[in-house]
């Protein structure tokens, strides 16, 4: 078995290294390779002694023939899906009798609000292929959302079931089918409950806000929760790592249990929403902004619209637009508790897809 080492990966979404680990925590994040050969065994950390069984980090493994590494090459299930339920978790990602070229990608199909994951150490029992940098990239997408980016719950059944990380698939909400449709490459920032003004409350018996988490203080850092699990200190993301040619904001529906109608709070979401338009602007200013809200309730729609407006007014030369989503139909069905099914993610993903290609 050969050693191979973290740069000889491709890698997706943000990560964050320390002590010789990988950690790749957001959703949707990992890495892949291209090799020929008949055996490839990794080696991931986590923290399972901080969750129940129904948070424990999962990882989709996906293995197919070939040396496509393309999101669009990802097939619709995994080869295999893996809970982390040991500190270090030896997995074999890929076996054969006979020599195959193959191309092996891990996922993180749960959120970084729950276990985390990181690689430890990749050795393959063949030869790893070796991409060459390639000037013309394929587009790159950004979003910032919540756990409907997530893919919270979308196979999991509204009043049946309660929400596992066994039931988050990033590979099949919105966010994600909006990259595999367009061929790009996708980063998420993404975590479940997380609001801009606050995180999401009972409207019916809590009366103030949760605001010990909010976007803002999030979003700027690499992983800020992972970092305060290993005791460090936040590192900050440089954007120079991922320069995206279209960031996608999909906050409001966590704020709504808050809002409640009043308009001071409304206000306060609307300010809040604008401001962070503009520090996304700010990290890259030459991405196209787009923001969208509705799927889990409209009540917000046209105050990210206003939202828009005002940043738009303030930076006339900046492209940002308002996308509405329509709220999920039961006819649709509807996933673990009230979320959206994988039905109402394809509709949400082609009305986004449409737009991204507009712009």
């Amino acid at each position: 078995m050969k050693s191979i080492e973290k740069n000889e990966l491709i890698w997706n979404g943000r990560y964050l290294d320390y002590e010789g680990v990988r950690y790749f925590d957001y959703s949707a994040s990992g890495f892949c390779f291209v090799m020929k050969g008949r055996r490839a065994e990794a080696v991931i950390l986590s923290d399972p002694d901080s969750w129940n069984e129904d948070n424990k980090a999962v990882l989709g493994i996906f293995v197919t023939d070939g040396d496509d590494t393309s999101i669009k090459a990802i097939p619709e299930e995994p080869t295999q899906r893996v809970t982390l339920r040991e500190h270090e978790n030896r997995i074999t990602l890929f076996e054969s009798d006979i020599e195959k070229t193959v191309c092996v990608r891990v996922m993180k199909f749960s959120e970084a609000a729950f276990g985390y994951a990181g690689l430890k150490a990749l050795e393959i029992d063949g030869e790893l292929k070796v991409f060459e940098p390639v000037e013309n990239h394929p587009l790159k997408l950004e979003f910032i959302g919540d756990s409907i980016t997530c893919g919270y719950g979308i196979e999991g059944v509204w009043e049946k079931d309660t929400f596992t990380t066994q039931q988050e698939r990033p590979d099949k909400a919105y966010a994600f089918l909006t990259a595999k449709a367009l061929g790009a490459q996708v980063q998420l920032c993404s975590w479940s409950g997380i609001g801009l003004i606050s995180n999401y409350v009972d409207p019916e018996t809590v009366n103030l806000p949760d605001t010990h988490w909010l976007m803002q203080a999030n979003w700027p850092y690499t992983d800020k929760s992972l970092s305060l699990r290993l005791g460090l200190e936040p590192e900050v993301w440089d954007g120079s790592r991922y320069e995206p040619d279209v960031l996608v904001i999909h906050l409001g529906t966590n704020d709504l249990s808050w809002v409640r109608g009043l308009e001071e709070r409304r206000l306060e979401y609307v300010a809040q929403l604008r401001q962070l338009i503009e520090a996304v602007h700010r990290r890259s200013p030459k991405a196209k902004i787009v923001c969208c809200l509705g799927i889990m309730g409209e009540a917000l729609n046209d105050s990210v619209k206003e939202a828009v407006e005002l940043f738009k007014k303030d930076f006339p030369k900046s492209c940002a637009e308002f996308l509405p989503f329509t709220q999920q139909l039961e006819s649709d069905g509807i996933a673990a508790d009230w979320h959206p099914s994988a039905v109402t993610h394809k509709k949400a993903s082609e009305k986004l897809t449409s737009l991204i290609c507009k712009l």
